[in-house]
């Protein structure tokens, strides 16, 4: 039986300050930048990683580094992990 409620969309549906965003995987170039990022302590440039990350999404809305920097670590931690896990189910996935 297929289930709709299965289905992995291409898209990572997330709420940052009241706005639902649904963004859109990375290029190979910016998923290489965080990867790399992660081995380091830089924090700086982990933002400046994750708000081109965030940036490039449906709705168009660009969050910017101020917007993250607000952020403390373990949140932006928690949400690189969970795109992460959500980048490895869509590239398992046999329809993508």
């Amino acid at each position: 039986m297929f289930d709709l409620n299965n289905v992995i969309t291409r898209y990572f549906t997330l709420n940052i300050n009241g706005t639902q965003l649904e963004v859109e995987p990375p290029k190979v170039k910016t998923l290489k930048k965080l990867m790399a990022v992660q081995k380091t302590n830089d924090y700086e440039t982990y933002i400046d990683v994750m708000s081109e990350i965030l940036s490039k999404n449906r709705q168009k809305i660009t969050i910017t580094t101020e917007m993250l920097a607000e952020a403390d670590f373990d949140v932006l931690n928690n949400l690189s992990i969970q795109y992460f896990t959500w980048l490895s189910e869509i590239k398992s996935h046999p329809n993508f």
